[in-house]
């Protein structure tokens, strides 16, 4: 296999692997929005919080 060829598939995996990381962490971004560490939900707001 030609070092040309070994590149290639090197980048498309790479490619590959970026890509499914990003969509992962767009999708957990989504499900787990970020707050910040001062503000705590009482257990009502916890209870209608939507997931």
């Amino acid at each position: 296999m030609s070092f040309g060829m070994m590149g290639l598939i090197f980048l498309a995996f790479m490619f590959v692997i970026l890509t499914f990381a990003g969509v992962l962490g767009y999708f957990l971004q989504k499900a787990l929005p970020s707050k910040s560490s001062v503000e705590v939900d009482t257990p009502e707001e916890a209870l209608n919080r939507r997931i």
